[in-house]
């Protein structure tokens, strides 16, 4: 499947891209809005990892690039694509600001060490990640020391589900 969709990719138009691109963005939208809010955190549990892991490991690194940054350009633009259909530069400056901005340099992540590890543990490493980034920035609106356990201890056995589901999808290295 992965190389169908590779093959199709390379042999493409321009606007079959951009569509194709669009089309991706709509799916971390979706994403977004499966959010379950917790009380003790301003950051809300969502589909959109999953979704962003997703697209690093089915589209060619630089279209899944172009995918996250479509979908944070139209959120940063006021549409409201982010988790409970918020929109505008003040969430991406605001307390979920560091995980949203951290997806891009995660596909980087995972695409690079898809030639060198498992899967699952390029995914592990690539979740690692945003949820460090996503907590130091949190830090900045929670306090540093409220910030691991607001920001990636809730977030940790989420990830790993995701992460076990995600190595199952079969990608062409």
């Amino acid at each position: 499947m992965v190389r169908a969709i590779e093959n199709v990719w390379l042999n493409c138009s321009l606007i079959y891209r951009v569509v194709l691109v669009l089309f991706s963005s709509l799916i971390i939208f979706i994403s977004a809005q499966i959010s379950i809010n917790l009380p003790f955190t301003p950051v809300p549990i969502t589909g959109q990892t999953f979704a962003i892991f997703l697209l690093g490991l089915i589209l060619p690194r630089d279209w899944a690039i172009y995918s996250v940054l479509t979908y944070i350009l139209e959120g940063a633009l006021g549409f409201p694509v982010f988790a409970n259909f918020r929109g505008g530069i003040s969430v991406i400056l605001g307390p979920t600001g560091g995980y949203i901005l951290s997806w891009v340099f995660a596909i980087i992540i995972l695409k690079s060490l898809l030639n060198y590890i498992p899967k699952f543990f390029a995914l592990l490493i690539s979740s690692f990640f945003v949820l460090t980034i996503g907590s130091l920035w949190l830090g900045f609106f929670v306090g540093f020391d409220n910030a691991f356990k607001m920001g990636f201890l809730p977030f940790v056995i989420g990830d790993f589900i995701k992460i076990s589901i995600l190595s199952l999808v079969p990608i062409k290295k």
